[in-house]
C-alpha cells in the first residue's frame, strides 16, 4: 500500500524485536574493554546495566512465550544469549546514531498513525487511550518512554529502507535464475534403513557393561524436590474480582466511545506516482497522464478495475483492481482521506495529490458506523473490568505478600489464607527447572535449592519470575543425586548400541552400493517411483536429498548421489534433466523480488560492516556477564 500506516502494520513486532538482524552476528571478542559503569557504549552512547538486564529479561519472556516448556533455562544463562542480546543493542545505537549523523526524522503525525496502528492498543478497531496506558502499565513502561523506544525505531527503521532500497537484478540475471530454479530432474530414491540390519546385530553383556562404565555420567540422576507453591498475579487474582451486571452496565455508559463502531469505506485508487520533491517537469507529467485517465474514466466508470490493473504504480493494489479494502477515517495520508470520506458510493474523482503521487479513487461501498448493544460486548465488558481491577490489587498487595511469606516463612497457609490463593504442589523437580509444572526462572530455582529452603525448611521469598508474576515456594520432600544401577540401564543401553549397530551397517551397505552403481556396475537394488522435482517444488524430498541431487554432476546420465542421514543413507539416481522453459513475465517479477531481497539483505550486511568498522564500541566483559539485577 502507499499509505505510511499500511507500510507499517508490523510495528508492533518492530517494538517488541527491536530491530532483530539474524543475518549478521559480529561477535563481542571483536570489541575493547570498556567502562566500568557500563555494559558497553557505541559511539559515545551508553549502554548501561539496567538496560541490557531490561532487554535481557525482555528476550527471555519472547522465547518462553514461543517455546513454552521447551524454554530450556541453560540457555538463557548462557554467555552466547547474552552476547547475542547485546549485538542487538549495539545495532540499535549504530543505526540510531547513524539516523541522525543523516538527518532523518520521524514526525509526531507519523508516530501517532504508528502506534495507534498497533492491534493491541486497539479495541473493536479503534485506539483505545484507555488500553494503551493500561498495557503500557502492565509492562513497566510509561507513555514517554514508550513513544521514544517507537520514534527512535522508526528512525532506524527509514535508515535500513533506504540501504535496502539499493538492490538492483538485471532482467538477464532474473531470467538466468529462474531457469535454474525451475530445471527439473527425474530421481528416484533407495532408502537403507537401519530397520533393515537391526535384526542381524547383537549386543554382549559385555559391551552393555563397557557402555555403562565409560558413560556413568548419563545415568546420574541430579538431587531433586519436591515443593508448595503459591502463584501471585492478576490473573491469579481474576476470580476474585466479583462483577455485576450493574457494574457492567455503568462501565458501558461510562465508556461508550470504546463501543462506538466508527464509519469505514471501501475504496479503490489508480495512483501515478511521483515523489512530493520531484521536479516540476515529472510533476506535470505525472498530473497530465491522470488527467487523462480521468477523461477515460468519465467515458467508461465501468473500466475502473481494469484500469487500475493497466495503469497503477501502487504495487500493493493494483493487481486486484485498485481495492483498498475498508478503511476508518485517519487511517490514510490526509488528502487521500478526506476526498474519500467526502464522497458518494459509485462516485469517482481526482486526480487528488498526495505524497506518493496522483490518486483517482473510486467509492466502492460505505459502512455506517454504529454502536455495540449491551449484550453483545457484556461478556468482555466484565473480562475488562476484571483485568483492570485485578490489576490494581496485585500492584497494591505485592509488597504485603512478599512481606508475608518471608516474614511468616515456615509455612505458606497464611499468605494463602489472606490472599484467597490455592496452595499447589509441584512434581519432582531439579536444579535445571526443565521439568518444572509452574512459572520458575533462574532465581527462583537458586533460592528453592538454597540452604535457607532446604536445610531451615523455610519459604522462598517471592520472586518476580515473569513481569507482574510472583511465586514464593517451600520444599516438602527431597530425592538425594543417586547413579542408576546397570541392571535399571541396561535394556536402554542394549537398545542404543543396538540402534548405533545397524545404522553403521546401513551407512556402509549404501555407500558400498553407492560406489557399485558410480562404476557402472548393476546391483540389483529395489528403487521408488520416479518423481520429477525442482528447486522451487521439491514434492516429497527431504532438504538435504535436494541439495545433493542439485550438486551432482549430470553430464553423464544417469547419475548417481548418496546422503546419509538419522534415518540411515539414501541413495538417488538422476535419470533426466529438464531445462526448464522461458520464465511468464509474472514470473519473472517474482524471481525479480525475490533476488532483489536477497540483495537487499546483503547491501544491510556490508552497511552494518562499514558502520561498525567506523565506529567506536566498547564492551565491559565484566559486566556482560554478571547477572541481571534483581
Amino acid at each position: 500500500m502507499f499509505d505510511f500506516v499500511e507500510r507499517n502494520k508490523k510495528i508492533v513486532h518492530i517494538i517488541l524485536g527491536l530491530v532483530i538482524l539474524t543475518f549478521m552476528f559480529w561477535g563481542i571478542q571483536s570489541y575493547r574493554s570498556g567502562g566500568a559503569s557500563n555494559v558497553a557504549s557505541v559511539n559515545g552512547r551508553r549502554i548501561g546495566a539496567e538496560a541490557f538486564d531490561a532487554a535481557l529479561k525482555q528476550q527471555q519472556e519472547r522465547l518462553r512465550d514461543v517455546l513454552g516448556k521447551n524454554a530450556d533455562q541453560a540457555m538463557f544463562d548462557s554467555p552466547g544469549f547474552k552476547a547475542a542480546v547485546l549485538e542487538r543493542l549495539i545495532q540499535q545505537n549504530l543505526l540510531l546514531d547513524e539516523a541522525e549523523k543523516v538527518g532523518i526524522a520521524v514526525t509526531d503525525a507519523q508516530l501517532i498513525a504508528a502506534i495507534q496502528s498497533i492491534p493491541a492498543f486497539q479495541k473493536d478497531g479503534a485506539f483505545s487511550d484507555e488500553r494503551y496506558k493500561t498495557l503500557l502499565r502492565s509492562q513497566g513502561l510509561t507513555p514517554v518512554r514508550f513513544e521514544s523506544e517507537v520514534r527512535q525505531d522508526l528512525e532506524r527503521q527509514q535508515l535500513l529502507g533506504v540501504v535496502a532500497q539499493n538492490g538492483f537484478i538485471s532482467h538477464a540475471s532474473a531470467v538466468q535464475f529462474a531457469k535454474i530454479f525451475d530445471q527439473r530432474r527425474v530421481v528416484s530414491e533407495a532408502s537403507f534403513s537401519p530397520a533393515q540390519y537391526a535384526s542381524s546385530e547383537k549386543i554382549g553383556q559385555d559391551e552393555i557393561a563397557k557402555y555403562y562404565k565409560d558413560n556413568v555420567e548419563e545415568f546420574k540422576v541430579p538431587q531433586q524436590v519436591k515443593v508448595e507453591y503459591l502463584v501471585f498475579s492478576p490473573e491469579t487474582l481474576q476470580s476474585q474480582i466479583p462483577v455485576g451486571d450493574a457494574d457492567a452496565k455503568q462501565y458501558f455508559e461510562s465508556h461508550a466511545a470504546e463501543f462506538a463502531v466508527p464509519e469505514e469505506r471501501d475504496a479503490s485508487h489508480i495512483l501515478i506516482a511521483v515523489a512530493k520533491d520531484a521536479p516540476q517537469d515529472k510533476v506535470e507529467a505525472a498530473k497530465a497522464k491522470a488527467d487523462k485517465i480521468m477523461a477515460q474514466l468519465k467515458q467508461q466508470p465501468s473500466k475502473f478495475a481494469e484500469m487500475a490493473k493497466e495503469y497503477s504504480q501502487d504495487p500493493g493494489s493494483a493487481a486486484s483492481g485498485g481495492d483498498l479494502g475498508f478503511f476508518k477515517h485517519g487511517m490514510m495520508v490526509k488528502s487521500f482521506d478526506e476526498a474519500v470520506f467526502s464522497m458518494k458510493p459509485g462516485e469517482i474523482a481526482g486526480p487528488i495529490r498526495s505524497e506518493f503521487g496522483f490518486h483517482i479513487i473510486k467509492l466502492n461501498a460505505v459502512k455506517p458506523g454504529k454502536t455495540k448493544a449491551f449484550s453483545d460486548v457484556k461478556n468482555e465488558i466484565v473480562r475488562d473490568i476484571r483485568e483492570q481491577e485485578a490489576g490494581k490489587k496485585f500492584s497494591e498487595n505485592a509488597e504485603k505478600f512478599s512481606d508475608m511469606v518471608y516474614e511468616q516463612s515456615g509455612s505458606l497457609k497464611d499468605a494463602a489464607d489472606a490472599f484467597k490463593l490455592p496452595v499447589q504442589t509441584s512434581g519432582w523437580l531439579d536444579e535445571s527447572g526443565g521439568n518444572a509444572s509452574f512459572p520458575t526462572n533462574a532465581k527462583l530455582l537458586a533460592a528453592i535449592f538454597s540452604d535457607d529452603a532446604m536445610k531451615k525448611k523455610r519459604n522462598t521469598e517471592a520472586i518476580e519470575v515473569s513481569p507482574n508474576v510472583l511465586v514464593s515456594a517451600r520444599i516438602v520432600d527431597m530425592k538425594p543425586a543417586f547413579t542408576k544401577a546397570l541392571a535399571d540401564v541396561s535394556g536402554q543401553i542394549r537398545d542404543k548400541l543396538l540402534q548405533r549397530k545397524a545404522m553403521d551397517a546401513a551407512l556402509k551397505d549404501g555407500k558400498d552400493k553407492l560406489a557399485a552403481l558410480q562404476a557402472g556396475k548393476d546391483v540389483g537394488m529395489s528403487w521408488k517411483p520416479e518423481v520429477s522435482v525442482s528447486r522451487r517444488d521439491p514434492g516429497e524430498l527431504a532438504q538435504d536429498v535436494m541439495i545433493a541431487l542439485f550438486k551432482a554432476d549430470v553430464s553423464k546420465l544417469p547419475a548417481y548421489v548418496g546422503v546419509p542421514g538419522n534415518g540411515g543413507y539414501t541413495v538417488v539416481r538422476i535419470s533426466k534433466v529438464l531445462e526448464a522453459p522461458d520464465p511468464s513475465p509474472s514470473e519473472l517479477a517474482a524471481m525479480a523480488d525475490q533476488l532483489k531481497q536477497a540483495v537487499s539483505q546483503e547491501a544491510l550486511s556490508e552497511y552494518f560492516n562499514a558502520l561498525k568498522s567506523s565506529a567506536k564500541i566498547t564492551v565491559n566483559s565484566k559486566l556482560l556477564t554478571a547477572k541481571p539485577a534483581d
